[in-house]
């Protein structure tokens, strides 16, 4: 790989910003789903999916409930972004908390949450 090449992907990579908001896993089978916020939804997302496979989850029931089921019953989904505000200083972590507040507080009215 040549110099400029790789200078202009290093770049790229220098001004990527994550996708921050919060994630739902669904089950499909029990009407249930579990949420989780993040300032990055990629990494959890992979995360969550690798502990889940590797029976390393630490919530209990979604463990149990992945291993009775299957991968096929659930469905991994952004539920709601949080966009990056260009030139103003905000304060993520409070957004994306207030984000899976709102979620949960609307989807205990028809699912059970984990």
């Amino acid at each position: 790989m040549d110099k400029k090449y790789r200078k202009k992907l290093n770049a790229e990579f220098l001004e990527m910003k994550p996708l921050m908001g919060v994630l739902a896993i669904l089950n499909n089978a029990e009407n249930k789903v579990f949420i989780k916020e993040s300032i990055d939804l990629r990494a959890l997302s992979n995360r969550i999916r690798f502990e889940l496979n590797n029976g390393k989850f630490d919530n209990r029931s979604l463990q149990d409930d992945w291993n009775r089921l299957g991968e096929k019953s659930f469905f991994f989904e952004n539920a709601m972004i949080v966009p990056w505000e260009e030139n103003k200083i905000v304060d993520y972590k409070k957004e994306v908390l207030k984000a899976r507040n709102d979620l949960k507080q609307e989807q205990s009215k028809t699912k059970n949450i984990y």
